[in-house]
């Protein structure tokens, strides 16, 4: 019987590891540029208002006439930037991927493209309806739910994760922020969709105090 070489098996699994490491690098490409495109689709309906009817109106006329789209347009772009920015830094912290990471962040993904869509649905109405507004709200939801799906599947594949920058449970605080902040506005708004979408206000001071560090660890006193 002919014995391998010494380091073929070492050799074999720094192959695999490198090829993984390569789709790991395509996997955050390929989310990275449908998270552009969801951005880029998203100021489209405002383009659509730049047309020849509003060829004699001042900007600032036009920006006063679709001030609620504009403000659409904003908060939209802003959740979504900071979506890309919670799941950057999950992603930042793994050397490797699994399947069910992998079809979380599809599904993730799959979530934020969709976004643009009940944005648009919000520009082309004339009052603000209960339904559009619950939309819009639940689907932020549902991209902030997989997002902590994704930080919760990491937390327990320490194999995931890189060794010198581990993913601790501290990675949960953001998307549970998320996650409450949207709940609180999609129930809001089956009251009062005006309310719901005022109650994104508070998302700011959710992260705030999402991201703000762990305080040192206490100095036991000497005996």
């Amino acid at each position: 019987m002919t014995e391998e070489p010494v380091g073929t098996d070492q050799r074999h699994c720094a192959d695999v590891h490198e090829r993984r490491q390569r789709t790991l690098q395509r996997i955050t490409a390929f989310t990275d540029g449908g998270v552009a495109i969801a951005l880029t689709l998203l100021v489209l309906p405002l383009v659509n208002f730049a047309d020849q009817s509003t060829a004699g109106q001042s900007v600032a006329e036009l920006f006063a006439d679709h001030l609620g789209d504009v403000l659409s347009f904003a908060v939209s772009f802003l959740v979504i930037a900071l979506f890309w920015r919670t799941h950057r830094h999950l992603y930042e912290q793994l050397v490797d991927y699994d399947e069910p990471l992998l079809f979380l962040n599809t599904a993730w993904l799959m979530a934020v493209v969709f976004l643009p869509f009940p944005t648009a649905r919000l520009f082309v109405e004339t009052r603000l309806r209960t339904d559009s507004a619950v939309l819009y709200l639940s689907n932020m939801l549902v991209i902030s739910l997989l997002a902590l799906a994704q930080a919760w599947w990491v937390t327990r594949r320490p194999d995931l994760q890189a060794p010198s920058n581990p993913v601790t449970t501290r990675a949960l605080t953001p998307p549970v922020a998320l996650c409450v902040t949207f709940a609180v506005a999609t129930l809001a708004a089956l009251a009062s969709p005006t309310v719901g979408l005022l109650a994104l206000a508070g998302l700011p001071l959710a992260q705030f105090f999402a991201a703000r560090p762990a305080g040192p660890p206490r100095r036991r006193s000497a005996p």
